[in-house]
């Protein structure tokens, strides 16, 4: 093994080296804030360089110091940061050495080379230190430079840089699995190697300093055991102290780690949602922390059409989805053939064809899946009976593949212009013909009922009958030179090409008239009102007016909402990287598929998120005003709201349950507020004139009391209610008084006299009827009454008694929601802010800006705060630390009277009351429901990515703290493969 030298200028001599010359004594005259810099190839040398960093961290390291010298390297010193260069060059400028991990991949990465060639004109570049990892080194003493023929592992940037050959530590017999390398006393040889010259000591008393520091740490520990009988009680209480140091520490540095994983997932969501999903679980197990649980729950929310990721063998070359949800084929370029299930949970078969897949194709009864290759390969798969059959093998390349709809005959078309039809049952093809045409088949379908075939291809097409006899045709068509993405519809009856941004798709009809394709031609039209300005680098079309295109930065689809082709709305799917391939499903096109290398995602564009639940019940907007429908959830999941009424629907009040709704048995004006008791079989109902009882039927609600409640003159909003817990009805009216009913005895009780002062007949045509924000709590325990900018009065209902006056400030208190279980109140303020109030000492526990205004729920286990924006944006906010995690958006109502006051207006949020979901109701629009769990988030998470870290994603992102955690475990492939 050579000798390392320190490489200053023109080569020094081994004084130099020992650190006995003035240049190495002096070194320490500006101090750095790294004494090394460590430059390496990640691919290569990732556990070297670690291990390298802890050896010289703790080589001679006195024993009451955390690490002997200070030295840089990128993962274990770098945080999230947009600028990464910058950080590294600031690194490289406070580092006094530079270290070189030599290797053939180091030699190839450009990072170090431009970390070499800054470390070359920077101030220090004397100051380099080589240590070989791999490949071969080489001088030439006549060139008096490296042989740069015969060495393997040199960046160019250090060409002509020497001019004597240097001396450098060979680790090359250091492999990168070496199960114990720090304690190999040859790797602590080197250690003190390239110690030496950076602590600026001769390498023999460094060593011996090295001993002498253990030696002390030695005597240390045995004069502390020769004392502990008598210095009992101040050595527990040493041990007391350094325990909790210890463990703050690891808090310290749990707490960083997790940010850390969190601030990278967010980095990565944008085209790695796959990872970042990932690392946002691992960030979460480490320690639970407003970043991690807003990284958790939008990366849950984030791209909510992705269904699933599936990863194949090798590149992916070739995408199938079934016209029915039912199976999803990838081919890749290994010459595999994987077929799932249509959410990817299951895989179901293999196939193997010689070469690449170059086309694949499923019968329209999706039994049948044709895969041709590259070698001219055509092999015909029942999917559900896996009984395989091979065609024979053509001249050249598959290119093209489609089933005849009715009779399951099966069309080639080779790359060289064969084209031949096969029959179901016979492998020998009964009609084939030369077409004149060669390369990749644009499209090829049948079309009128199987009668015509047609090809198309961009040197020209051709129409063809059954038997493969070519009919009278137009064939002027003009194609792009070279340049473009082509793209046909499953059934083929659309077909074109993205060229400078600009889509143009025309039909088999359109083609025989001789019209190209032009962007708004025909029933194919669709004009893309914007595009990425990134270059598009796939393109599919669908069946029923969609398009989605792969760019270098990610996925773009476009629909056309009427007729009108330049009607199109455009949409992104955020987290995967550049797809080469898609493909939509037949028919309605709502699922699509993309493949970026070996990662194929499946999406599901009806489906609304992961943890966003449909349940068919839409809600009735019978009236111009716009009407929040009041909500209330039991503890056994049943839902009720009140909604206006029409002619289709005229029940006032519904109860729904799994399904079932039990709509009011008599029609009645739309209520104040409603609330159910916990079992869900009594509902108490308020409007400004009235509280009603209603119960639960077999086939309706059915009314069985009303009290009348007194109207009051000067006041007016919308009256509340809540099931208290002894079965009584708590009323807040609008002039701020607080009545009971109790059911059994029939009576009603005031508890609240009435707080908001009268007013007489001249303030009230001077100031108008006066409007009140008031809230109960989920039991009625408490009462919270604002009126304007004034305070927030928050009474204990039972007693009648004042509790707390909250100051909000000089804002306009828009909604508010108590919290039992916390004694809490929130206040959204002026639209902007949010804040918390403990309501039995009156301090503010926390402030937060970017609420909504038009809506305020708390769960009633205290987790969760929900706002409500006016254009319907959701936001959920963690209650414990006012921390906002991420928001979701309520749909627009189909169909609304109700002005223009946005979806927020005309919209109720209530949680359940364990806190595990958030339900919402919109007038014009449906009953919706999201999971607020973190289990829940968790297993939609992990559903999605079906996997856990890879080895070298850990090695790369993961450090000694959070390596404990698997996030996902492991999700091995559901398979019945057959030979």
């Amino acid at each position: 093994m050579r000798l390392l030298r320190m490489v200053v200028g023109a080569p020094l001599g081994q004084d130099a080296w020992d650190g006995s010359a003035p240049a190495a004594k002096g070194r320490r005259s500006a101090p750095m804030s790294y004494t090394a810099f460590i430059s390496y190839s990640h691919e290569a040398d990732s556990h070297r360089a670690r291990w390298l960093r802890d050896a010289l961290h703790s080589f001679a390291k006195p024993w009451n110091k955390v690490r002997a010298l200070r030295v840089f390297l990128d993962n274990a010193a770098l945080s999230a940061n947009p600028g990464l260069w910058s950080t590294v060059e600031q690194a490289l400028s406070e580092s006094e050495f530079l270290v070189l991990l030599a290797s053939p991949q180091s030699a190839r990465s450009p990072w170090v080379a431009k970390e070499i060639a800054w470390w070359r004109q920077g101030p220090r570049a004397a100051n380099l230190l080589l240590v070989v990892t791999g490949g071969e080194l080489h001088w030439d003493h006549t060139a008096q430079d490296f042989d740069w023929e015969r060495s393997t592992c040199m960046p160019d940037a250090l060409r002509g840089y020497f001019s004597e050959e240097p001396r450098w530590v060979d680790l090359r017999w250091l492999s990168e699995g070496h199960e114990d390398a720090p304690r190999d006393p040859r790797f602590r040889e080197c250690v003190a190697d390239l110690a030496a010259p950076l602590h600026g000591r001769p390498k023999d008393e460094l060593i011996g300093e090295d001993v002498s520091q253990r030696r002390k740490l030695q005597r240390f520990r045995q004069a502390m055991l020769a004392i502990t009988t008598t210095l009992a009680v101040l050595a527990s209480a040493t041990a007391v102290y350094a325990f909790v140091q210890r463990n703050t520490a690891r808090d310290q540095a749990r707490l960083a780690t997790a940010r850390q994983l969190a601030a990278t997932a967010d980095n990565l969501s944008g085209d790695d949602l796959d990872l970042a999903s990932l690392l946002a679980l691992q960030a979460y197990q480490v320690q639970d922390t407003p970043e991690t649980l807003s990284a958790l729950y939008q990366l849950t929310t984030r791209s909510p059409h992705l269904v699933r990721f599936l990863r194949g063998d090798a590149t992916a070359t070739a995408l199938a989805l079934t016209t029915s949800r039912q199976f999803a084929a990838v081919g890749t370029a290994k010459g595999s053939v994987t077929v799932w299930t249509s959410d990817g949970s299951q895989r179901l078969g293999k196939i193997s064809v010689h070469g690449e897949v170059t086309s694949l194709a499923f019968s329209d009864d999706d039994r049948l899946l044709a895969v041709g290759s590259s070698f001219g390969e055509t092999v015909v798969r029942d999917v559900r009976g896996n009984h395989t059959r091979r065609l024979p093998v053509g001249a050249s390349g598959v290119t093209g593949l489609t089933f005849h709809a009715s009779s399951h005959n099966l069309a080639v078309f080779e790359d060289k212009g064969a084209l031949r039809l096969f029959g179901e049952q016979s492998d020998a093809p009964y009609a084939h013909v030369d077409t004149g045409l060669a390369g990749e088949a644009a499209d090829l379908a049948f079309q009128d009922k199987g009668g015509k075939l047609t090809l198309v291809t961009f040197g020209g097409w051709r129409l063809y009958d059954g038997r493969l006899h070519q009919l009278q045709s137009y064939d002027g068509t003009v194609y792009p030179a070279n340049g473009y993405v082509t793209a046909a519809s499953p059934s083929g009856s659309c077909f074109g090409f993205l060229k400078y941004g600009g889509l143009s798709l025309t039909t088999v009809g359109q083609l025989a008239e001789g019209k190209s394709p032009a962007p708004d031609t025909g029933n194919c039209g669709i004009v893309l009102p914007t595009l990425p300005d990134e270059e598009a680098v796939s393109l599919a079309v669908s069946d029923n007016h969609q398009v989605a295109i792969g760019t270098s930065k990610g996925l773009t689809v476009a629909r056309r909402v009427d007729k009108n082709p330049s009607h199109a709305v455009v949409d992104s799917l955020p987290g995967v990287r550049a797809p080469s391939l898609l493909a939509f499903s037949p028919g309605s096109g709502e699922r699509l598929a993309s493949a970026s290398g070996s990662t194929v995602a499946l999406w599901d564009l009806g489906k609304a998120g992961p943890t966003l639940h449909r349940h068919g019940v839409r809600i009735v907007d019978g009236a111009t005003v716009e009407y929040p429908p009041p909500l209330s959830v039991s503890g056994d999941g049943q839902v009720a709201w009140s909604q206006e009424t029409n002619e289709k629907s005229p029940s006032t009040l519904h109860l729904w349950s799994a399904g079932k709704d039990l709509p009011s048995n008599e029609e009645e004006m739309p209520y104040d507020d409603v609330a159910l008791s916990p079992d869900g079989s009594t509902l108490y109902a308020v409007s400004n004139t009235e509280l009603a009882v209603w119960k639960k039927a077999s086939r309706a609600l059915r009314k069985t009391a009303t009290v009348p409640l007194p109207e009051n003159s000067d006041t007016f909003g919308r009256n509340r209610v809540a099931y208290g817990q002894d079965g009584r009805a708590v009323v807040l009216t609008t002039d701020g008084a607080v009545r009971t009913f109790d059911p059994r005895a029939g009576k009603v009780s005031t508890a609240l006299p009435r707080t908001a002062p009268r007013l007489s007949d001249d303030d009230r045509k001077k100031t108008g009827l006066t409007e009140y924000t008031m809230t109960l709590s989920e039991h009625g325990a408490l009462a919270a009454i604002a009126s304007g900018k004034g305070p927030v009065r928050v009474y204990d209902v039972r007693s009648g008694r004042l509790l707390r006056q909250l100051d909000v400030g000089d804002g306009t208190v828009d909604a508010l929601a108590l919290s039992e279980k916390d004694r809490s109140l929130y206040a959204d303020v002026d639209g902007r802010t949010l804040t918390r109030w403990d309501t039995q000492t009156g301090a503010l526990q926390w402030r937060s800006d970017g609420s909504g205004g038009s809506g305020l729920a708390v769960a009633p286990d205290g987790r969760w705060v929900a706002t409500l924006s006016g254009d319907g944006t959701v936001w959920l906010w963690d209650a414990r630390t006012g921390d906002r995690l991420a928001d979701t958006i309520l749909p627009a109502p189909d169909f609304s009277w109700s002005g223009t006051g946005g979806t927020g207006m005309q919209s109720r949020l209530a949680f359940s009351p364990d806190g595990k979901h958030l339900w919402s109701t919109t007038e014009g629009g449906e009953l919706l429901s999201w999971d607020t769990s973190v289990d829940s988030w968790i297993a939609a998470l992990c559903k999605r990515v079906g996997r856990s870290l890879t080895a070298a994603e850990r090695a790369r992102y993961l450090t000694a703290v959070s390596r404990a955690h698997t996030a996902c475990g492991t999700y091995p492939a559901r398979t019945t493969d057959t030979p």
